[in-house]
C-alpha cells in the first residue's frame, strides 16, 4: 500500500507541477502579446485622430510588432506540441557550415567576431536538420546578446567517448549561479524585450534528440553551452 500511495503522490505532484507550468506560460503569453498589441492600438488610434493614412514609419512599427506576435505564437506552438520528429543520418558539421553565415551576419551588426571550429571525421548522427539549425541560432543569438559591442563567439564540434559535442561559447557577462537553474524555464528572461522562450525551445529540441545540454559560465568571462549527442542512440 505504501508503494501505491507513493506513486499516487508522485503522480499528483507531477500534475501539480504541470498545472503550475501551464499557469506561468499563460501569464507570460498574456503579457508578451499584450505589449505589442498596446503599441499597435496606440498607433492606430493616433492615425484615427489625425484622420490620415498611416505613414511609412508607423506602418513599419505596426508590422514589426505584428511580426513579434507571430514569432512568439510560433515558438509557443513549437514548445507545446513536443511532437515526434523525423530524423535521418546527418553530418553535424555540414549543418553548422550551412547556418554559420547567418550567425556571422547577426554578429557583425553588434561588432562581434565569430569563429567556427569543426572536428574531423565525426560520425553521422540521426538528426532533424531544421531543428538543429534553429537551436544553434538561438544559442548563438543568446551569446551575441550577452556581449556588448566587442567579443568573440565560437561555435564548434568535438568528439568525446560515446558522444558528439556541439558547443557555443561567448565572452559575455556570464550567468549568475542563482539563475542557472532557471534559464531553461519558459518565459524566464533577464533581458528587456526578450520573451524567454529560446532556451526552453533549445532544451526541448535537445531532448527530442535524446541528447543533453550543459552550461559552464563564469561571471565577467563568458559562458559555453554544450549539447551532447549520444552516438548511435538517437
Amino acid at each position: 500500500m505504501e508503494g501505491i500511495e507513493r506513486r499516487v503522490s508522485h503522480a499528483r505532484l507531477g500534475k501539480s507541477s504541470h498545472r503550475a507550468l501551464i499557469g506561468r506560460m499563460a501569464i507570460g503569453v498574456a503579457h508578451e502579446i499584450r505589449n505589442p498589441l498596446t503599441v499597435i492600438k496606440g498607433y492606430l488610434q493616433l492615425q484615427e485622430k489625425r484622420a490620415a493614412c498611416c505613414t511609412n514609419e508607423s506602418l513599419g512599427i505596426i508590422f514589426q510588432e505584428l511580426h513579434q506576435i507571430e514569432v512568439l505564437v510560433t515558438n509557443i506552438i513549437s514548445l507545446a506540441e513536443n511532437k515526434a520528429i523525423k530524423k535521418k543520418p546527418e553530418n553535424l558539421n555540414q549543418i553548422l557550415e550551412r547556418i554559420y553565415p547567418v550567425v556571422q551576419s547577426a554578429a557583425v551588426k553588434s561588432g562581434i567576431m565569430t569563429e567556427l571550429r569543426l572536428a574531423d571525421n565525426l560520425p553521422m548522427l540521426n538528426l532533424h536538420a531544421e531543428e538543429i539549425e534553429q537551436m544553434v541560432l538561438i544559442l548563438a543569438r543568446n551569446g551575441i546578446e550577452a556581449m556588448q559591442v566587442s567579443g568573440s563567439l565560437r561555435i564548434g564540434t568535438i568528439r568525446k567517448s560515446g558522444s558528439v559535442v556541439l558547443y557555443v561559447k561567448d565572452e559575455g557577462s556570464g550567468i549568475p549561479p542563482e539563475q542557472r537553474g532557471e534559464i531553461f524555464d519558459p518565459f524566464y528572461s533577464t533581458k528587456a524585450g526578450n520573451a524567454g522562450l529560446g532556451l526552453a525551445i533549445s532544451l526541448n529540441i535537445v531532448e527530442r534528440h535524446q541528447g543533453e545540454i550543459e552550461v559552464d559560465s563564469t561571471l565577467g568571462v563568458g559562458s559555453v553551452f554544450k549539447v551532447l549527442f549520444p552516438i548511435g542512440k538517437q
